[in-house]
């Protein structure tokens, strides 16, 4: 799945009911992790953002996003 911004998002399921996801534009951080519950009522859901909600990966996706953006 292609993002609005370019990057590319891939989801691989193997046989043993694992799920990767692969996101292109480094680096990211967990923010938000729903994995246990009722599995016939609840869903998992995983959020990542681009190195923002306090992380020190904030300033380098900044920095980068701007070195891209000015080429």
């Amino acid at each position: 799945m292609e993002l609005p911004d370019g990057r590319k998002v891939r989801v691989s399921a193997y046989p043993d009911g694992s799920i990767r996801f692969r996101v292109d534009g480094l680096p990211y951080v967990l923010t938000e992790a729903y994995l246990s519950g009722n599995p016939e009522n609840d869903k998992a859901i995983l959020k990542i953002s681009p190195g923002k909600q306090g992380s020190s990966a904030a300033y380098n996706y900044a920095e980068e996003l701007g070195k891209s953006n000015s080429s």
